[in-house]
């Protein structure tokens, strides 16, 4: 018996190293370099792509991917001032993967769009759109303006500064240690955010998941905290309460939660529902926090 289960291992890791072997031997890779262009406009059916910061202002691409030359082809095309890289299918999709690393120099304006895939954004300084079906967006280090989209996938911006438009159809929407506008969303996902300082606006909702905003640091800002049906949570971490607090609920079917007393309290129709609005203001009347949620808890936490 020792001995088959010995045989059995050997056969199973013999198979395994030889799958791994002709993985790699699938694997090409294509790598092409530019001069620097005003934009680059990246349309890719299934492929994710990570973009970094080139070092010698030159724009550089490397695709690595395992699908069959007869089925798959990337392309690259210059117009104008615009580097364009695509993916093209023929046929039948193929199994494999395909990746595309980026190195640009700062302030160029990126367009992306992929079926499925990824995209990873590190340390730059250019006006980023972005939309993929079901892929992951991060972005890590980076300055500018995103408009970013994702249908199912989460988002993630962490260190970043710049003006945010994020939204993911049911994924999480997440941003940590970082400074702007920010106007975040998901249909049922959750929308979290913690440590950013906010110059002028902050809007954060989801439909039926709970948003949280975490110690927001700023002066004469709006902050919005919103969800349909979850939790909408203000937690200051021990920071101080100053300013005017708002909170809004279905006045049967949400709750709100505050560690002060309320200055104002009134109950008004919206279309055939009563809801409630309850505030308090206290030092100042900057910054302004509208908290609100249909059926959850609207909550303010020391």
């Amino acid at each position: 018996m020792k001995v088959f289960k010995l045989l059995l291992i050997l056969i199973f890791t013999l198979s395994i190293i030889l799958s791994s072997s002709l993985l790699a031997q699938d694997k090409k890779e294509i790598k092409k370099d530019y001069e620097a262009k005003e934009k680059i406009k990246i349309d890719l059916a299934l492929g994710s792509c990570s973009i970094k910061n080139s070092n010698d202002g030159r724009i550089h691409v490397h695709v690595v991917y395992s699908y069959d030359d007869e089925s798959f082809e990337p392309r690259f095309r210059e117009k104008s001032n615009t580097l364009y890289l695509e993916e093209k299918f023929y046929g039948d999709t193929p199994r494999g993967r395909s990746d595309w690393k980026l190195q640009i120099p700062q302030d160029i304006k990126i367009d992306f769009n992929s079926g499925i895939g990824d995209l990873y954004i590190e340390g730059k300084s250019a006006e980023i759109e972005g939309n993929t079906g079901t892929g992951t967006i991060e972005i890590t280090l980076a300055q500018s303006e995103f408009d970013l989209n994702s249908g199912t996938g989460n988002i993630e911006v962490v260190d970043s500064e710049g003006d945010f438009a994020l939204n993911s159809g049911t994924g999480r929407v997440k941003i940590k240690n970082s400074k702007g506008d920010f106007k975040a969303n998901s249909g049922t996902g959750n929308v979290e955010a913690s440590v950013i300082t906010i110059i002028s606006d902050g809007n954060f909702n989801s439909g039926t998941g709970d948003a949280e905003v975490k110690s927001p640091k700023g002066d004469d800002f709006d902050l919005s905290i919103n969800s349909g049906t979850g939790d909408a949570l203000l937690n200051m971490q021990g920071s101080p309460i100053v300013g005017y607090f708002e909170f809004s609920t279905h006045l049967r079917r949400g709750r709100i939660v505050s560690p002060v007393d309320f200055d104002q309290e009134e109950e008004y129709w919206q279309g055939d529902s009563q809801y409630i609005r309850k505030s308090f203001t206290k030092e100042k009347d900057t910054p302004r926090f509208y908290i609100s949620t249909g059926t959850g808890r609207a909550e303010l936490k020391r």
